[in-house]
C-alpha cells in the first residue's frame, strides 16, 4: 500500500511540475514566422488575374500586365485540356464577347486561349488563335464586336470547330 501511495504521489508531483511550466513570453521586438501555405499554380494565375482585373488601370494596361504573366507561367497538360474545353464551350455559347467590361472574365479567357494556341496543333490551334485575337482586340478597344476583323475571325473559328473532335 505504501508503494502505491508513494508511486501516486510521485506521478502527481511530476504531472504538476509539468503543468506549472509557464510559456515564455515573446519579446516585443520579435515576431513568430509561420510557414506560408503553398498555393497551387492554378490558384496563383487566377489570383494574379484577379489582382490585374481589380486595379484602376485601363484595359490596354491590364492586357500588357497580363502579357508578363503569360511569359512567366507554364501551363500543365491538364490545364491545357481544361482551357481548350472552356474556350470552345464559351465560343459555342455565343456569349464569348458579351462582357467586354468584365475584366476578370476577359483576362482569364485571353490567358486560357493563349496557352491553348501555344500548346495545340491543327484546328484547335487555329481556333484558339482567332479566339485570342478577338478577345484581345475587343478587350483593348481596337476592334468592336461587330467589326469586319471579328466577323472574319468568327468565320474561321466556325470552320475550325467543325474539324475539332
Amino acid at each position: 500500500m505504501k508503494k502505491l501511495v508513494f508511486s501516486s504521489a510521485l506521478l502527481l508531483s511530476l504531472g504538476l511540475a509539468a503543468c506549472g511550466e509557464a510559456e515564455k513570453p515573446i519579446p516585443k521586438n520579435e515576431t513568430i514566422e509561420y510557414p506560408t501555405p503553398k498555393v497551387s499554380e492554378e490558384a496563383q494565375w487566377q489570383e494574379e488575374i484577379t489582382k490585374l482585373a481589380s486595379n484602376a488601370d485601363s484595359a490596354a494596361d491590364k492586357f500588357y500586365a497580363l502579357e508578363k504573366l503569360l511569359m512567366d507561367y507554364e501551363a500543365t497538360d491538364a490545364e491545357i485540356k481544361e482551357f481548350s474545353t472552356h474556350i470552345v464551350d464559351d465560343y459555342k455559347s455565343g456569349n464569348y464577347l458579351s462582357e467586354i467590361d468584365n475584366h476578370e472574365r476577359m483576362l482569364s479567357n485571353i490567358f486560357k486561349s493563349y496557352y491553348v494556341e501555344k500548346n495545340s496543333e491543327g484546328a484547335l490551334k487555329d481556333f484558339a488563335f482567332d479566339y485570342f485575337q478577338n478577345m484581345k482586340y475587343t478587350y483593348r478597344g481596337v476592334d468592336t464586336v461587330d467589326s469586319e476583323a471579328v466577323k472574319s475571325n468568327e468565320e474561321q473559328m466556325n470552320e475550325a470547330i467543325k474539324q475539332i473532335k
